[in-house]
């Protein structure tokens, strides 16, 4: 009876176990193959029958003990487990932190609460534990391990929204030694003094060597303070090699020695300035030779724009400048002109068809430039077309051109999308009065065909790809003045420059320079000098530039707006439900200087439905053109701009008021 009753709670033990159908399977089969062996071999199936009997009865008569085993095997893995459990969730380096629906912390690990020492986390809103774990919060990273810095420290997280989880691992040691071997990484630089020369040739001798001496002197004292390697190249250029670790400082400081050496030669009428490209690998496995090239890209770049300052770039990132406040001294020189005439003409002769084209929304410098160049290339017996959406001309262009002696000279543009469909391979583009594509009129063209580039504003990062002649002179006052300067070196040759034309070009310098009174030097004046001796009219100018009474009053509303902010700072708001012209809004930010204490002026107004300018001028000591650049624009140092799209005003005014505090700050 009593094995009776084993059998039966061995069955129900079986019973129970999950695998239980599995192996009534396969005793099931093993009965086939007994019941076949018991007819083919009765010996053999007999014997099969007994073995199973045998081993029901064996489990039958110890099943108390086979279950005492199995538990006290269960028991250890649990307790195993447990422990396991406990050692990783209370003494492994993993920060845990769990929350409620209301953000209240309601568990924390021990590793998690010595994160925060003194500190009572339980019960307390996740947000105490810092503004970072917001952020952690606002993310579900469940599938991904993220950084965060908490104080001093790095961490990688992971986010479990759906169990309301945070988990913490610590990783300042490992991003230290990353940071250490980064900081190690070898950076490139050329310094460059822009008017070395010029200024010992004012100099005797004795002068020339005490200036030279006292010069490197500062320069090797700086190179010794930061621990750089310099050596000497030339006159001009100096090599300087230094570490990640050391720019880095260079940086945080805004290369503030170059600030003061300038200074200082200024106060004792040296006007000496240095120039600095400095590159830096963007990646581990980087070449000496690419970071010296990368280097004297990022060197010509600050050239460019107008020295006197230091650009920092890696080869795939974007350019940092630093420095750059002062006005760039005149360093053109007729000889260069003319070098570069000869070589605008080798470059014509070459292409059998020249495009010509400025930026979008033309003024007249730019339009006028055009046409310049255009009488060139047509006295080189070459064909051209100038590149202009005639839908977006501003009122003194249009007026320009309606002063024109062949009314046929409209015949001579084309519009964007039709210049593209009539493209040739053999084709040249010239770019007058820009160089960064963006700004383009002929913006498809790019990158099909050679380009020559005659601008007169501080090169950007962004610039044109395959150029083959880029004269960019940010001394000059405008490219109308660079264009007259060509022809001026030819004066002796036939076929100079009509009436219209040279009255385009001294419009085009007359509007840049407002009326003569901003960025005029000597050579300004003689080239206005010689469009005069070629019958240039000032007043069909005076005719041109003049305006309706409705322009009038908007202007006046526009500066009615205004606003002082930060030390010398203002701004005029215009309407976010009227359309300005840029002729406008750049007149209102002329104007505005005019006022007592303002340094620099700024207009934030609406050009087209999807578009906020702002129109920067500055009377020198502020360079406007960095403001502008932080906000995806470009100009001088006294007088720039840039175009915002789907933005209010409001929120043009709040981006550019954060970038003067930034400015403010530095």
């Amino acid at each position: 009876m009593k094995t009776l009753e084993q059998i039966k709670y061995f069955f129900k033990a079986f019973q129970s176990f999950a695998i239980s159908w599995q192996i009534y399977t396969l005793l099931l089969i093993y009965c086939v193959i007994s019941l076949i062996a018991l007819f083919l071999y009765w010996q053999i199936g007999l014997m099969l029958i007994l073995f199973l009997l045998l081993l029901v009865v064996f489990f039958a008569l110890n099943i108390n003990n086979i279950m005492q085993n199995i538990n006290a095997l269960a028991n250890d893995l649990s307790k195993n487990a447990n422990k396991s459990y406990n050692q990783a969730l209370y003494k492994a380096p993993i920060a845990i932190v769990m929350y409620d629906n209301n953000l209240r912390i309601k568990w924390v690990n021990p590793a998690m609460q010595a994160s925060f020492k003194g500190k009572e986390l339980l019960g307390s809103k996740i947000e105490n534990l810092g503004s970072e774990f917001i952020k952690i919060i606002e993310e579900d990273s469940e599938d991904k391990w993220d950084l965060i810095t908490i104080g001093d420290r790095t961490f990688k997280y992971q986010h479990e929204a759906d169990n309301q989880s945070i988990y913490l691992v610590d990783v300042s040691r490992e991003t230290e030694i990353v940071e250490q071997q980064n900081n190690n990484l070898l950076v490139f630089g050329y310094i460059f003094l822009d008017d070395y020369n010029e200024v010992v040739e004012t100099m005797d001798d004795e002068q020339a060597t005490n200036f030279d001496a006292s010069l490197f002197a500062s320069i090797n004292s700086w190179t010794k303070e930061f621990n750089i390697y310099s050596k000497r190249i030339d006159d001009e250029k100096i090599i300087i090699i230094m570490n990640l670790a050391t720019l880095k400082e260079l940086e945080k400081n805004k290369f503030k020695f170059f600030d003061e050496l300038y200074q200082k030669n200024y106060k004792n009428n040296i006007p000496i300035s240095i120039s600095l490209g400095i590159a830096y690998p963007s990646r581990k496995n980087y070449g000496i030779n690419d970071l010296a090239d990368q280097a004297q890209l990022n060197l010509d770049l600050a050239l460019g724009r107008g020295g006197n300052q230091v650009v920092v770039r890696a080869a795939d990132e974007r350019a940092r400048f630093y420095g750059g406040g002062s006005n760039p001294s005149q360093k053109r020189s007729n000889v260069k002109s003319r070098l570069i005439y000869q070589a605008l003409k080798t470059s014509i002769r070459q292409a059998d068809f020249v495009w010509i084209a400025g930026h979008k929304q033309p003024d007249l410098d730019s339009i006028a430039s055009a046409i310049g160049v255009q009488k060139i290339v047509h006295q080189l017996g070459k064909d051209s077309k100038i590149i202009i959406d005639e839908q977006g001309l501003n009122s003194d262009v249009q007026a320009l051109l309606r002063m024109a002696d062949e009314p046929s000279i409209k015949d001579n543009f084309i519009d964007p999308a039709s210049a593209k469909d009539q493209l040739g391979s053999k084709n040249l583009l010239i770019l007058v009065d820009h160089h960064r594509p963006s700004l383009s009129e002929a913006s498809d063209l790019l990158g099909q065909v050679d380009v020559v580039v005659i601008d007169h504003h501080r090169r950007g990062e962004e610039f044109v790809a395959r150029s083959i002649l880029t004269y960019i002179e940010p001394y000059a006052s405008s490219t109308s003045e660079l264009i007259t300067e060509f022809f001026m070196n030819r004066r002796n040759l036939s076929g100079g420059l009509n009436a219209f034309e040279a009255t385009a070009l001294l419009a085009g310098i007359i509007v840049d320079t407002n009326n003569f009174g901003s960025r005029t030097g000597s050579r300004t004046f003689d080239a206005a000098s010689y469009l005069k001796s070629r019958g240039a009219s000032t007043n069909q100018i005076q005719h041109i530039l003049k305006e309706d009474l409705d322009s009038v009053i908007k202007r006046n509303k526009l500066i009615e707006t205004i606003r002082l902010i930060g030390n010398g700072y203002s701004v005029a708001l215009g309407p976010d439900d009227q359309i300005y012209d840029n002729i406008i809004a750049s007149q209102a930010a002329d104007m505005m200087l005019d006022i007592k204490d303002i340094e620099a002026s700024f207009v934030i107004y609406r050009r087209d439905k999807n578009v906020v300018g702002i129109s920067a001028r500055s009377l020198g000591d502020i360079n406007v053109q960095r403001i502008m650049e932080q906000l995806d624009g470009g100009g001088h140092l006294s007088n720039a701009a840039t175009q915002l799209k789907d933005l209010t005003i409001k929120e043009a005014y709040n981006k550019l008021l954060l970038v003067i505090q930034e400015m403010e700050e530095e």
